[in-house]
C-alpha cells in the first residue's frame, strides 16, 4: 500500500516562500533600526495569507 505524500506541491511552495522571506527580509530592512509600521503590518498579512493558502490547498 502506498504511503501518503507528506510534501505536496503546496507544502513545497510555502517552504520556498518562507525560505525566500528569511533570506531577503534582513537585506530589505537595511540599518538596524526598529521596523516601521508598514513592515510590522507586512508580517501579519503574510501569516494570514499563508494560513488561508494552506487551508484552501488542504481541501
Amino acid at each position: 500500500m502506498k504511503q501518503p505524500e507528506v510534501w505536496g506541491h503546496g507544502s513545497v511552495l510555502i517552504f520556498l516562500i518562507i525560505v525566500g522571506i528569511l533570506l531577503v527580509g534582513p537585506l530589505v530592512m537595511g540599518t538596524p533600526t526598529p521596523p516601521g509600521i508598514p513592515l510590522l503590518m507586512l508580517f501579519p498579512i503574510v501569516i494570514i495569507a499563508l494560513f488561508i493558502f494552506l487551508v484552501v490547498t488542504s481541501n
